[in-house]
C-alpha cells in the first residue's frame, strides 16, 4: 500500500463514491429515531461524503462528522456549502482515524454506519476502535454499528466481474460504468474487491480506473459475542438483529449497545 493510500484510503474511490452508492438512505430512519432522543451532538464515525450527516442535521440533530479520508470530507464540505446556514451550523467536520479518535467529548449516541467498521482489518484495529468509541460515550450512551457480511457471495461466489453501476454523472455529463471482482479469504475473513470504473466523456474520450479495496467481515453467529470478547471495554449488548437490504444483496448486522459505569480513558 502506498503512502497516499495510508493517508487517504478513499483517494481512488471518492471520485465515484456518490454515484456508486446513489441515493441509498434506507438506514436513515433508524439513526434519526435514536438521534432525536440524544441530548448531545451525535458522533458519526465514517461520515464520508455526508450521506447520513446532512439528513440528520436537517432532521434537527447536531452532528460531529468524523472520517479518516480527506477526499471524502472534501465532498462533504462541498455539499455543506450548498446547505442553509442553519444546517451548516449543526455539523462539525473532523478528520480522524477511528482507531485513534480523541475528541475530548462524550456523546449520547455514537453511530458507525455502512461499511466503516469493516475497513478495520485486524482484531487489534477493531479492538482499538471499539475502545475509542467507548471513550466517547456518555454514561448512558448508545453505540449503533452496522457490520457487513457477504453471505450471498460466500454461498455463491461470483464468477468474473459483476457490473455495479451504469449512470451519467450530472456534473460532467460523462457516462460512468463500474464492475467489481471479488476474492474472499475465509480464513482471515477478508473480502478483497477489485473495482474497475470506466468514464466516457461527452467527447467520446474514455479513461479507466482500477483499484482494490479490502474489508473484513463477521458472520452472524460471531456477531453477538463480538463485544463480549472485550469485557474490559464495558459494553453490554441490549439489542442485536439482522436486516436484509435487498438492493445491496447482502445482510447488515445492527448492534445497539448501552454503556454504563465507565470512567473513560484511552483503550488500546
Amino acid at each position: 500500500m502506498s503512502d497516499g493510500h495510508r493517508l487517504d484510503p478513499y483517494r481512488d474511490f471518492s471520485e465515484f463514491y456518490d454515484l456508486y452508492v446513489g441515493d441509498w438512505i434506507e438506514d436513515l430512519p433508524l439513526y434519526i429515531k435514536y438521534a432525536a432522543a440524544a441530548r448531545t451532538p451525535v458522533l458519526e464515525v465514517g461520515a464520508g461524503s455526508g450521506r447520513l450527516t446532512i439528513p440528520l442535521a436537517r432532521s434537527g440533530a447536531s452532528v460531529v462528522a468524523a472520517d479518516v479520508s480527506p477526499s471524502m470530507l472534501s465532498l462533504l464540505e462541498a455539499r455543506l456549502a450548498e446547505q442553509p446556514a442553519g444546517v451548516r451550523r449543526k455539523i462539525r467536520v473532523v478528520e480522524a482515524d477511528a482507531r485513534e479518535l480523541d475528541l475530548g467529548s462524550q456523546h449520547d449516541l455514537v453511530v458507525v454506519p455502512f461499511y466503516t467498521f469493516n475497513y478495520l482489518l485486524s482484531p487489534e484495529d477493531r479492538r482499538a476502535a471499539l475502545a475509542r468509541f467507548r471513550s466517547h460515550l456518555s454514561t448512558d450512551g448508545r453505540l449503533l454499528m452496522d457490520v457487513f457480511a457477504p453471505l450471498g457471495r460466500l454461498a455463491r461466489p461470483p464468477r468474473g466481474p459483476v457490473q455495479r453501476v451504469d449512470t451519467v454523472d450530472p456534473s460532467t455529463g460523462s457516462r460512468i460504468r463500474g464492475w467489481n471482482s471479488y476474492q474472499i479469504d475465509p480464513e482471515r475473513q477478508i473480502e478483497r474487491r477489485e473495482h474497475l470504473f470506466e468514464v466516457t466523456a461527452r467527447t467520446g474520450a474514455v479513461r479507466r480506473r482500477v483499484f482494490t479495496v479490502e474489508r473484513s467481515y463477521t458472520l452472524p453467529e460471531q456477531m453477538e459475542s463480538l463485544l463480549n470478547k472485550y469485557p474490559d471495554l464495558g459494553y453490554w449488548v441490549t439489542k442485536f438483529s439482522w436486516r436484509r437490504i435487498a438492493r445491496l444483496q447482502h445482510r447488515l448486522a445492527e448492534i445497539m449497545t448501552k454503556a454504563t459505569g465507565y470512567s473513560g480513558g484511552k483503550g488500546g
